[in-house]
């Protein structure tokens, strides 16, 4: 892959920023709104994966509601999420 960064490229990386955030060259509205946008989007996305992620945890115990030793705790999960 790529070269490890060293402390000082990550410092002289740092000091770029300082540079260019104390120099005003950034346009402070335009900043604002593309975070904001961004934590939209991360919102968003995290909202997805989680119903996601619970949509496939309740297909994968419906799988084993017959199952003998573990069929009846899996069914009052099941019935305790459909609630």
């Amino acid at each position: 892959m790529g070269k490890e960064m060293s402390d000082k490229d990550y410092e002289k990386i740092g000091r770029m920023l300082e540079e260019i955030v104390a120099s005003g060259s950034t346009n402070q509205k335009r900043l604002i709104w593309t975070n904001f946008v961004k934590g939209i989007a991360y919102g968003v996305g995290i909202f997805l994966a989680g119903t996601l992620v619970i949509a496939v945890v309740i297909w994968v115990l419906n799988l084993f509601d017959h199952v003998p030793l573990i069929g009846p705790f899996v069914e009052k999960i099941i019935n305790n999420l459909h609630r």
